[in-house]
């Protein structure tokens, strides 16, 4: 943007100069046509590289929110799991249904987010005169690293999975104890 004054200069003399030498004013349209083309196809290529770095922005905010539910739901289970009657029971087991929900939410969110960059990337990298091999690695490394990211999210997000269904199984055939306790104790 700081250039691009200089550029509309440069065309305005170049248009002048046409005007002033008509015998090379084809040169001279050739050559503003030429840089008014390559300026568009620059801010295009920006404009699209901010959309980029935008959406992989997102997409790591996505992703620490996401580590950062794990880190408190394995600080849930980490903890003493104690309870003192039925009620607190109950909410314990609220508690746990409301980690599982905000896990599988902050899950798919970051699956979206990874969905849609990888296609912008894998758009990005064919679009345009400057699409070469080292780009189209670049890319694809992009494509990896964000894969292995959401890989290893989602491979703790499978094990707690596990660990919450097998505590809420324990919990709920606690509870059902207690709930058969209670009616013993009323009979």
């Amino acid at each position: 943007q700081a250039l691009e004054d200089q550029v509309w200069d440069l065309l305005y003399e170049a248009d002048k100069a046409a005007e002033e030498n008509k015998e090379n004013s084809q040169v001279y349209d050739a050559m503003a046509e030429t840089l008014g083309d390559a300026w568009d196809a620059l801010i295009i290529m920006l404009e699209k590289r901010q959309a980029l770095l935008e959406l992989t922005s997102v997409f790591f905010e996505n992703a620490l929110e996401f580590a950062v539910k794990i880190d408190q739901v394995e600080d849930f289970l980490k903890n003493a799991q104690e309870f003192d009657n039925i009620d607190s029971l109950r909410e314990l087991l609220l508690q746990q249904e409301h980690h599982t929900k905000e896990l599988l939410e902050k899950s798919l969110a970051l699956l979206n987010k990874s969905q849609e960059l990888t296609e912008f990337i894998e758009e990005f990298k064919c679009e345009g005169p400057n699409a070469n091999t080292e780009l189209i690695q670049g890319a694809h490394s992009s494509c990896l690293k964000i894969d292995n990211l959401l890989e290893v999210l989602q491979d703790r997000r499978r094990q707690l999975d596990r660990f919450l269904k097998h505590q809420r199984q324990g919990l709920e055939q606690v509870l059902q104890i207690c709930l058969w306790h209670q009616q013993e104790n009323q009979v």
